[in-house]
């Protein structure tokens, strides 16, 4: 078992919870601590809720620029309003996408 990041279980939950049962019990879950089991082509595996963090024993993630719209201030994004691309936003992507 792995421990997770926010946006590693976020990424779970958008993916492989999306029916209403499976949401409340994850919100269940998050509060009170459990196991949720869900499938990815065939396979079992589970989602840990521990008091020490989220687990699983699925492995791949493959987040691609999954870390939002980032904010600093005055609406600055990875390509801003004059078109000039922000590298140091772009070096923060790249390290959440390797995780």
């Amino acid at each position: 078992m792995i421990k997770l990041t926010k946006l590693e279980v976020r990424e779970i939950k958008k993916r492989y919870l999306q029916r209403p049962a499976q949401k409340t019990y994850c919100k269940k879950c998050e509060q009170y601590g459990g196991d949720i089991k869900f499938k990815v082509d065939g396979e079992t595996f589970v989602l840990s809720y521990k008091p020490t963090g989220a687990y699983t024993n699925y492995v791949e993630f493959k987040m691609k620029y999954n870390s939002g719209k980032m904010h600093k201030g005055n609406n600055v994004r990875s390509v801003d309003k004059a078109h000039k691309f922000n590298h140091n936003e772009y070096k923060v992507h790249k390290q959440i996408d390797k995780k």
